[in-house]
């Protein structure tokens, strides 16, 4: 009896060993868990403050560009793209980053956002009223843009009649619903980037992501730069302009820039003396006020890709503005080709 309870008595203390045995590591592992997360974190918030001072820097960078020139075109510096580069080497010696151990890369681009056409296009407004009536605004669909719109689709090789469904939409939310107030329908949620282009009848994801490199939403009308958008814009943009010769016609920009619009006007009296040069004044500039701000950032195991909508104001007197728009996640990081 004496043996079998010493035995008793040894299984017990093994098993309550055990029992804190995995009690503590338990305990352990949920307090290295707590500890990865509080690190992860940390790593990602200092992730986002790199990515906020980066797209100051390309503030920076478009301020200074303004500057130099009243000419937007793609062989100045805000158009070189960032290969991915360790941050301390932008810095410099003086300036550490890689405290305890921890290192960071950049890499992104600026993109010309007036490269492409601007959805808010496909709706113009106008003032009504005056003369002792109240002064308001109606809203009416382009039909130059519409047309424009067409085009661009049949030249990427979709279906150019959803310029109309496109144009009715934007209306739409525009007027804030169908039919106007009282009709009883929800007015349509406005566009806010190519992709809400899927809420509207016959668009599909790959339909989107052949359209998405040509045409954006912006926050209000905006005119084509000639000297960044690609020839599928171009031929879009201007009336019987095939494609073919907007492609010598970007090959040429590409060699010398144009100046102003007269100089495109040149060009295509030489390429395609078919094309309509008429009104190129109110669809084509040759600056940009509103840039696509690209930034990859890596800072150990935390990486942000995100994207910011800049706006560029005109200068006033010797001072000029910079301001951001919006800011989203991305899916990735344009070509840096």
């Amino acid at each position: 009896m004496r043996r079998r309870a010493r035995g008793a008595a040894v299984v017990t203390a093994l098993l309550m060993v055990t029992l804190a045995v995995v009690v503590v590591s338990g305990m352990l592992w949920r307090q290295q868990v707590q500890i990865r997360a509080i690190e992860n974190q940390r790593l990602l918030a200092q992730a986002t403050w790199i990515e906020r001072a980066a797209v100051d820097w390309a503030r920076l960078i478009l301020r200074d560009d303004q500057r130099r020139s009243n000419v937007d075109e793609l062989g100045e510096p805000w158009a070189v793209p960032i290969a991915e580069t360790r941050l301390s080497d932008f810095l410099g010696a003086s300036l550490r980053t890689d405290v305890a151990g921890e290192t960071s890369f950049l890499s992104g681009r600026i993109l010309d956002a007036q490269a492409r056409f601007n959805l808010a296009n496909l709706v113009t407004w106008s003032a009504t009223g005056g003369q002792g009536a109240p002064v308001g605004r109606v809203a009416n669909i382009d039909q130059s843009a519409q047309a424009a719109y067409g085009r661009l689709l049949r030249t990427v090789g979709l279906n150019p009649a959803l310029a109309e469904t496109t144009a009715r939409h934007m209306l739409q939310a525009a007027q804030g619903g169908h039919g106007g107030e009282g009709s009883g329908r929800q007015a349509p949620r406005p566009l806010d980037s190519v992709q809400g282009l899927l809420a509207l009848p016959s668009y599909t994801p790959e339909m989107v992501a052949v359209l998405e490199p040509f045409v954006i939403v912006l926050p209000e009308r905006t005119l084509v730069n000639a000297n960044t958008a690609e020839a599928e814009v171009l031929a879009a943009m201007i009336d019987k302009l095939p494609l073919e010769r907007a492609r010598e016609l970007v090959r040429q920009r590409d060699r010398a820039y144009f100046n102003n619009i007269g100089n495109l006007q040149t060009q295509l009296s030489t390429l395609a003396p078919q094309a309509s040069s008429g009104n190129l004044g109110n669809l084509l500039d040759v600056r940009t006020h509103y840039f696509l701000v690209y930034g990859l950032v890596r800072h150990e195991r935390a990486r942000r890709l995100q994207v910011s909508l800049i706006y560029r104001g005109e200068p006033l007197g010797a001072a000029n503005t910079t301001r951001v728009v919006w800011i989203q996640d991305a899916d990735r990081l344009p070509d840096l080709r």
